[in-house]
């Protein structure tokens, strides 16, 4: 675990051949505006595909700040398991928000929202949310110290994520009607889940049939009826078991 700041940056401000990283934009206005970062301090940099920069400031101007890089490290910390996480969206944007945030400090490698029966929101997010999301992501893969950038993907609905995740090992969708709480890494030799979290109405009898008849595996936390952000950040530390 590192110390210093720890920051998340697109690939290409990272110029491998100069030995430099460009830090500019919303990340230069918090180091240098916020942080009060000066030239001569030190940070650690990753680009989201698993390399880790330890970094000098060595030049902090009215636009950008440029890092040396001293040090550069590999996959550090990241969990051998890769989870995907498909959730309803929330009509509390704040929550889903909550939720996407945690399951990023927790590990999970890809989000896909899905569109239920009982999903409030109906639309395809804008661009404009898609971006806020995006920071919210690279923001959580900072502060959690990871070195990859979990994937975010827009809204399929229903029919498509049965589709999609037909081949796919280890489904597992946690149903609050379900009698099996037992571990959801029955599998220890696995290194995929595919977790599937619910809306706050819960899925419809169609989705249940529909989830049963294509072999997901039902499973409850418990006897508590938990919040949908509630039921995904427990069933990833499970999952992920950190």
């Amino acid at each position: 675990m590192y110390k210093m700041e720890y920051y998340c940056i697109s690939v290409e401000k990272i110029n491998i051949e100069t030995n430099e990283i460009i830090v500019d934009g919303d990340d230069y206005r918090h180091l240098s505006k916020v942080l009060r970062k000066k030239e001569g301090d030190t940070l650690v940099i990753t680009d989201g595909k698993l390399n880790i920069y330890e970094c000098r400031i060595i030049l902090n101007d009215a636009k950008k700040i440029i890092c040396r890089i001293e040090e550069k490290k590999y996959n550090l910390y990241e969990p051998e398991i890769n989870v995907t996480l498909f959730t309803a969206p929330l009509k509390n944007i704040s929550r889903f928000e909550f939720a996407m945030e945690k399951a990023v400090e927790l590990g999970v490698k890809k989000i896909q929202p899905v569109l239920t029966e009982h999903t409030i929101v109906k639309n395809k997010f804008s661009k404009v949310k898609m971006e806020r999301f995006g920071n919210i992501i690279k923001r959580a893969t900072g502060q959690s110290q990871r070195c990859f950038l979990p994937e975010l993907e827009n809204v399929i609905s229903f029919s498509e994520m049965i589709e999609m995740t037909e081949n796919k090992k280890n489904r597992i969708v946690m149903y609050e009607f379900s009698n099996d709480n037992e571990d959801v890494t029955k599998d220890k030799s696995s290194d995929e889940y595919n977790l599937l979290i619910g809306p706050e109405g819960g899925f419809s009898k169609g989705e249940v049939n529909c989830l049963s008849e294509a072999r997901w595996t039902f499973k409850s936390l418990g006897e508590r009826k938990l919040r949908a952000e509630t039921a995904a950040i427990v069933s990833l530390y499970k999952i992920l078991q950190i």
